[in-house]
């Protein structure tokens, strides 16, 4: 009986075979507006829209035919908090306030405010469909600490923190981390296979090694300990370059805290492919930025096989190199997939 995506996913995050196709997990955040031509603001304006949302999830997957997703039109908006957001109409959702500017106003607020009017929407987005289709596999996607910490605070200011107020830096962190397990906690509860923490900001390149070991990593393994605990297995993806020979011990250091690690772009496979061994599972792939965004096919398609071919043997799950939002070519999306097929089926 052959498996279903679902059980492909989970079998490569979990430690089992690495025979078979490889499944596909494109961290579609945005994409799926797209695939029904659907303005932004009208899954955002005023309530978030769970059945709308669901429904451009679920239209993206039948046009490109991926394993996972993510289960919802994703924002990582704030408002909670006093943040403000914008949701322009044929755009992705961006910042245009930041609640915690002035550090002290986190005072006011709980961690567990975050379970708003936008986090209930997408949890009930992400439940119609796993109701639709539970043979898919289905993550909720999360920031990392630091990334969330950048959203609620702008992030030049944080990074000029870590230079003059790192206590200021702790603060915050420890803060998003708080709510950041209890987004995670509500949002996986009864429906989801994974826990993606994406984590662009989250990044030794752009804090150096120090700051990340000391900010990043401890809490994103605070959340991937309770995550597990709940039987839920968690994926991190920092963003940086770790396939050099001076990372690798940092490499190592960070794909322990995670049940799978996917690289970004600036990254060789091979290296991370080999430094990883069988630990955790990797994720990563085809740039979204040049290869992906730009074609043309014939490119995509050595690519992919690129990445198939130095992860032979490996726990992997193949993915872009960091998340697919609206203005992305789907049917260059669609071709990953189906190169992917052909050559691992």
């Amino acid at each position: 009986m052959n498996a279903t995506p679902r059980e492909l996913f989970l079998g490569r995050l979990a430690g089992g075979s690495c025979e078979g196709r490889i499944p596909f997990c494109p961290r579609d955040l945005t994409l799926g507006l797209d695939a029904m031509g659907v303005r932004t603001d009208s899954v955002f304006g005023g309530e978030y829209d769970s059945r709308l949302s669901a429904a451009c999830v679920l239209a993206l997957q039948a046009e490109v035919g991926h394993d996972v997703t993510m289960g919802c039109i994703s924002s990582y908006g704030l408002e909670v908090f006093g943040g403000e957001m914008k949701y322009p109409p044929d755009g992705i959702p961006y910042a245009s306030g930041y609640p915690f500017d002035d550090i002290d106003r986190m005072d006011r607020y709980q961690p567990e405010q975050i379970v708003g009017d936008l986090v209930r929407g997408m949890r009930r987005s992400c439940e119609i469909v796993r109701e639709k289709r539970p043979d898919l596999g289905l993550c909720i996607n999360i920031p990392g600490p630091v990334t969330m910490a950048g959203f609620a605070r702008r992030l030049e200011t944080v990074m000029m923190d870590l230079l003059e107020n790192p206590d200021i830096v702790e603060k915050l962190v420890s803060f998003c981390t708080d709510a950041l397990i209890v987004q995670s906690e509500y949002m996986t509860d009864g429906i989801a296979d994974a826990l993606y923490m994406a984590s662009a900001s989250d990044n030794p390149d752009m804090m150096g090694d120090d700051d990340y070991r000391r900010h990043s990593l401890p809490a994103v393994s605070r959340i991937s300990e309770r995550m597990r605990s709940l039987g839920i297995p968690s994926v991190f993806h920092p963003h940086g370059v770790f396939s050099t020979d001076d990372r690798r011990g940092l490499f190592l250091e960070s794909a322990s805290v995670a049940d799978g690690f996917q690289f970004a772009e600036g990254n060789e496979p091979g290296p991370i492919a080999e430094a990883c061994g069988d630990s955790c599972a990797v994720l990563g792939g085809i740039n979204g930025f040049s290869s992906l965004l730009l074609g043309p096919e014939e490119r995509i398609r050595r690519d992919v096989g690129r990445f198939i071919d130095a992860m032979e043997g490996r726990r992997y799950i193949m993915t872009c190199s960091c998340s697919v939002n609206r203005g992305l070519p789907i049917g260059n999306l669609k071709v990953v997939a189906d190169e992917l097929r052909r050559r691992t089926a």
